[in-house]
């Protein structure tokens, strides 16, 4: 008989392999979680989409707690959403468990980072349309584009900045990150 597994239960065994190895190994996983390959596999998709999951998981975790500090610091705004995604910058440029990735294996961290393959990208996007919307609505501000285009190029000017490193072999520069994206969202 084969055991039964959720989907959950293997995100939560994967998000604690991730922290503790800075990788998703399949196989450590179907021994931890008694299943087979092929039940794992089933239940999960990829190891890409899994790993996904756990890095968009620790990511909106991150980003409530940025967001609460901003919002402790600024009114509505651009501020706030500026100072947020600072914040937010900081935290994903020293996580020892995403650098250990993408220094393990870059290849990897790009297609669940930047692909449909892993969907970081699009949970970051659906992420920062709420913060922007809200904070536009809250503070009454007419935004230069639709919420969802300036959360999509919001995203992408951050994702260049904080993983420059692994794009173009630069040094984060997270102050330059919040230059493009105030300016984004001012223009």
């Amino acid at each position: 008989m084969t055991r039964v597994i959720s989907f959950d239960e293997a995100a939560t065994a994967a998000r604690r392999q991730f922290l503790r190895t800075h990788h998703v190994d399949m196989a450590a996983l179907c021994t931890e979680l008694a299943v087979a390959r092929a039940t794992l596999y089933r239940v999960v998709g990829s190891r890409d989409r899994l790993l996904g999951h756990v890095i968009g998981e620790l990511s909106e975790r991150t980003l409530e707690m940025c967001l609460a500090r901003a919002t402790e610091e600024h009114p509505p705004g651009v501020e706030r959403v500026v100072r947020a995604a600072y914040l937010m910058n900081e935290q994903v440029r020293d996580f020892t468990p995403l650098r250990g990735l993408i220094d393990i294996d870059p290849e990897t961290a790009f297609r669940v980072l930047f692909t449909t393959k892993g969907g970081v990208h699009e949970r970051s996007v659906e992420q920062w349309t709420r913060v922007i919307g809200d904070n536009a609505e809250e503070a009454e501000l007419t935004l230069p584009r639709a919420v969802p285009r300036l959360a999509y190029m919001f995203v992408r000017i951050g994702e260049s900045m904080i993983f420059a490193d692994l794009l173009s072999s630069r040094e984060p520069d997270l102050e330059l990150a919040a230059d493009l994206q105030r300016a984004l969202l001012t223009l």
